[in-house]
């Protein structure tokens, strides 16, 4: 039966695997760690600017104290089961609409900015008729807020930093950074955009698919975890 399945992916033969047409062999030791991902998820190597911007990515999710879920859900699982194992899977269970998965940010970035094509609209009018609806609908925004980074989420700040010299700003970017700012201003809170948020932006404006920007946060969350 498993003769019968097929993935673009990998080959495995004797002595050998192709994966997305490269060789394993010489991969090990050749390209870097986030070359490999970014070829394993999209099936081409990244160009300079992609696989510095994926490195970044998988950076930006080292801390994880005891202020995130995945840590705490690890650390029970670790106290009944003092494995790795399956704290580690504990922990990545956690990811979900309110922590480490920006896919959601994604699928809400996507769909404000086919509204803002759709209606042919400016990114201040689509931004405002986003916030409107949200607070009517008493929803959350995904990828705002965090317990602690309140203001500002430094991570966020710094991939945006690393985006630009990359080249990955756009206009679905700077449609999110608009909501957040009309967020602000009719709500007079102060409610940054958090990292899973800065991640869904910058994953859009690198042609990723939802799934793979999830897939790099899993990645990154993990030393942490």
């Amino acid at each position: 039966m498993a003769h019968e399945w097929q993935t673009k992916i990998s080959r495995v033969l004797p002595g050998k695997v192709i994966i997305r047409g490269y060789s394993h062999e010489d991969l090990i030791g050749g390209p870097s760690y986030a070359a490999g991902v970014f070829l394993t998820l999209k099936g081409v190597l990244p160009t300079p600017q992609e696989e510095r911007m994926v490195e970044a990515m998988l950076q930006s999710l080292y801390d994880h104290g005891f202020v995130a879920a995945s840590v705490l859900a690890a650390r029970y699982c670790a106290s009944g089961n003092p494995q790795l194992i399956p704290a580690v899977a504990a922990g990545l269970l956690t990811a979900g609409s309110n922590t480490i998965n920006p896919k959601h940010s994604v699928d809400f970035i996507l769909a404000a900015h086919a509204q803002m094509q759709k209606e042919q609209l400016s990114i201040e009018e689509t931004a405002s008729r986003v916030v409107t609806m949200a607070l009517a609908r008493k929803e959350r925004i995904p990828g705002f807020g965090h317990p602690t980074h309140k203001h500002e989420d430094f991570r966020a700040t710094k991939l945006w930093e690393i985006a630009a010299t990359c080249g990955f700003i756009g206009e679905r970017t700077r449609l999110y950074q608009a909501i957040n700012a009309e967020f602000r201003r009719v709500t007079g809170r102060e409610i940054c955009i958090n990292v899973d948020g800065a991640l869904a932006c910058i994953g859009i404006e690198m042609g990723l698919k939802p799934l793979h920007v999830t897939s790099i946060a899993l990645l990154a969350v993990l030393p942490g975890i």
